[in-house]
């Protein structure tokens, strides 16, 4: 059995937003770099592609990337798996050739497909036997059955830690959040992904992560009591 394995939320978790753009911030990059070299694994999962998660240059070859909800998932050593059922592909494209007539722009990702959260949207991919994920303002297009929780499974298959720990801020993290041993929400999380959560930092963002991460550095014993502890601070 591993250590522990800390899996993150990239958008307004990991990362907060200044000027359109996703930052990680160097105090955050160097608290998740000392929380790995004591042992532990770190992962950010997302439901979005490789180019969604840009910040996070100074932390490849050290954390696990689960990508679209683990339908992909990038190693520490690089190292690619492709988690996508052989029957999306076919599907994917008649999606694809269903948006484009409808004039929906979307993109895509290496297995998923992105377009705009609209009711529009999603009235017109109802028939579709897909799945829809809805990310604030942004719509992810995956085969059933696949959600954040999913990808905590893979990385428990993969790591085979000890204890998962998983943080976020948005409806699509609750999945994860559930399929985690100890579920903990960011500051600026929404109220519904507060009201599951074990612990909800003081800090928001990226500073949230720093707060968990010394909670857990810190603990001398069961990190679930440290954390309950903290809670109650």
């Amino acid at each position: 059995m591993g250590g522990l394995l800390l899996a993150v939320d990239y958008h307004w978790t990991l990362a907060d937003e200044k000027n359109g753009e996703f930052i990680v911030h160097m105090n955050v990059i160097n608290t998740v770099i000392n929380f790995i070299n004591l042992g532990n694994s770190f992962a950010v999962v997302t439901s979005g592609a490789t180019r969604h998660v840009k910040g996070l240059s100074a932390l490849m070859g050290k954390v696990y990337l689960a990508l679209e909800n683990g339908l992909i998932v990038v190693k520490p050593s690089g190292e690619r798996i492709i988690n996508a059922p052989v029957q999306w592909w076919r599907l994917r494209d008649e999606v694809k050739a269903h948006l484009s007539v409808l004039g929906v722009r979307f993109s895509e990702g290496e297995v998923s497909l992105f377009t705009e959260n609209s009711k529009a949207v999603i009235d017109a991919l109802s028939s579709f036997d897909v799945k829809l994920e809805v990310n604030r303002n942004m719509l992810s297009i995956m085969p059933k059955g696949i959600d954040k929780g999913y990808a905590i499974n893979v990385l428990r298959r993969l790591i085979k830690p000890r204890l998962v720990i998983s943080i976020g801020d948005a409806e699509n993290d609750i999945p994860m959040l559930r399929a985690a041993d100890i579920p903990v929400a960011v500051g600026n999380a929404l109220p519904e992904v507060k009201g599951i959560a074990r612990y909800v930092t003081r800090g928001e963002d990226g500073q949230g992560v720093v707060e968990l991460i010394g909670i857990i550095l810190n603990c001398r014993g069961d990190v679930a009591r440290c954390i309950d502890e903290a809670r109650g601070s």
